[in-house]
């Protein structure tokens, strides 16, 4: 469902609206049928926006200077609810007070007296004279090198021979490239087709953008401006019925992709991407595979911007799931571990074992320190699972278990070694889980614990609580405790502190525990046994005693019982 004036209210998200309602929208103009600008202000900013509303209110095209990368940012919903309350023909009464009088002031003028003024206020003002010159003259279609010419012109009347540009003289330049660029972007809209309507089409987006890299501004105003040309383009090309004509049309933004130097143009892939949205299934298809090939046959190890390029073509392949048809495309980014995971991921799931295999090893002989490497040692675990290959997946777990600590891994690793290599290795293994879980890894304690109950060394277990462990644990585990050394048992449990952030950082998952584990603690210890504990613990401690959660727990339960 599309947005309208009507539903935006239950398209937007409350939090979008209440930011919206806070921002000022003033000087709102509808320049063209259904097509509104206007300056929305945002504490001392102000932001140029604009709303073009179709037939049934629906809004088709919407743009924003700001720098946000959301789609419908605040500033369009604040347009958009100013629309939709029926404010844009309203207007200030001083805007209209002056209007009303340059009217008068144009009606009474004579023609010659007119003429007069028009050519002095144009000679004074370059970029009036461009706009001027353009407006009134034949429209005939243009050669490349007059858009280019075109495009200087307008740079020229607003810069001059300066060499760099303000913000003011930014937004003034745009504003006069759109004037004067108008028939050249009207011409391509009529006929996305035609070979000499397209080539200045793309000369004039090439030679503006060439201008922004010359001008080394940070300000997106001429992205934007690119951006809202492109956006117009994608319907035309939609429409087109004729396969053959469409074919011609997605190919002219296809083959202009490399821009022969050592770059694509992002913005003709994004216009693509944006084109695929919105067409039939099989256009769709011809258009993923049209890039996909013309992907396939560059060196983008070599392009300026190849790391991007990549990953752009694997999210479009990605997204549309023809991952399968187009694997083999792709290859690991040095040091972009989410992108490399990702396709080391697909590529295990669509069975391409060996290549998954072959860039695990790559991306792991390229780190030098080793827990970087540890999610593709996880890949190799997953694939040598598959292929059964215990041997390798021997090697593998051995290098990830002081990571991992996943019990499942000791043991099998543990059944593949000699009886003296289990010992040497048992003790190194439990050494490293000690002073891991003595640094707050819950894995790492939680195998500790798994160890003794394999072990069944209950008395070793009883010493293993300390601060960090969780209560969860020694409920876990408390009736073969119990059963090795009760008294013990009890006065750790006791003695237990819980002065760490560790244990406060699961006191809510701690106190889920406690009446289990205090039903469990006056099910083998009497009551009044219990009381004499507490009782002594708190006599016996001085100072800035401070006992643990569960032991307050329990005296609480014990008192309420009586």
């Amino acid at each position: 469902m599309e947005l309208t004036l009507k539903n935006f209210t239950t398209k937007l998200s409350k939090d979008l609206l209440l930011l919206a309602k806070k921002n000022k929208v003033r000087e709102c103009d509808e320049t063209e049928p259904g097509h509104f600008i206007a300056y929305v202000d945002e504490g001392s900013e102000s932001f140029d926006v604009s709303l073009t509303v179709k037939s049934a209110n629906k809004i088709s095209l919407h743009t924003c200077d700001c720098d946000s990368n959301v789609n419908f940012c605040r500033h369009k919903a604040a347009l958009l609810i100013h629309l939709a309350t029926g404010k844009k023909t309203k207007e200030p009464v001083k805007i209209k007070k002056k209007q009303n009088k340059a009217d008068a002031l144009l009606d009474a003028a004579g023609p010659n007296e007119l003429k007069a003024w028009v050519r002095e206020l144009i000679e004074k003002n370059k970029d009036i004279e461009l706009s001027f010159i353009h407006h009134f003259s034949v429209k005939e279609q243009l050669t490349p090198a007059e858009v280019t010419k075109i495009t200087n012109d307008a740079i020229k009347a607003v810069v001059g021979n300066k060499k760099s540009i303000d913000p003011t003289q930014l937004k003034k330049l745009v504003e006069l490239w759109s004037q004067v660029h108008d028939p050249v972007i009207a011409d391509y809209l009529e006929n996305p087709t035609n070979e000499q309507s397209f080539l200045n089409f793309h000369t004039m987006l090439e030679s503006c953008l060439a201008f922004r890299l010359k001008a080394d501004t940070n300000s997106n105003k001429i992205l934007k401006f690119v951006e809202v040309i492109l956006q117009k383009a994608q319907e035309p090309v939609r429409n087109l019925q004729s396969e053959g004509s469409w074919n011609k049309a997605v190919s002219n933004f296809i083959q202009q992709v490399p821009d022969g130097l050592n770059s694509v143009r992002l913005h003709y892939l994004v216009h693509l991407k944006n084109i695929i949205a919105i067409s039939i299934e099989d256009r769709k298809l011809l258009i993923i595979d049209l890039l996909a090939n013309q992907f396939g046959k560059s060196k983008q190890d070599t392009l300026y911007n190849g790391t991007t390029y990549c990953k752009f073509i694997f999210e479009i392949v990605e997204e549309h799931g023809l991952f399968s048809k187009y694997y083999h495309l792709f290859k690991p980014i040095r040091f972009d571990n989410e992108y490399n995971q990702k396709l080391i991921g697909l590529l295990i799931k669509n069975n391409n074992l060996d290549i998954a295999k072959k860039y695990c090893q790559e991306q792991i002989q390229n780190n030098y320190r080793e827990e970087y490497s540890i999610p593709y040692f996880k890949y190799l675990k997953e694939i040598f699972v598959i292929e059964k290959d215990d041997n390798n997946l021997s090697k593998v777990l051995s290098v990830l278990f002081p990571y991992t600590f996943e019990f499942d891994d000791y043991l099998f690793i543990i059944k593949t070694l000699s009886e003296e290599e289990q010992k040497k290795w048992r003790t190194k293994i439990l050494a490293r889980a000690r002073n891991a879980a003595r640094n707050r890894d819950s894995s790492a304690m939680e195998f500790c614990f798994k160890l003794m109950n394999y072990e069944k060394g209950y008395k070793k277990m009883i010493e293993y609580i300390d601060s960090y462990t969780p209560y969860r644990l020694i409920l876990q585990y408390f009736e073969p405790m119990f059963g090795a050394d009760k008294t013990k048992l009890l006065q750790e449990i006791v003695n237990k502190s819980d002065d760490s952030w560790f244990s406060y950082g699961n006191a809510q998952n701690d106190a889920n525990c406690f009446p289990e584990l205090f039903a469990l603690s006056v099910k083998h210890y009497t009551a009044d046994y219990l009381k004499a504990v507490v009782s002594a613990q708190e006599k016996n401690s001085r100072y800035f005693y401070r006992p643990n959660r569960f032991l307050v727990y329990m005296k609480e339960r014990l008192i309420s019982a009586q």
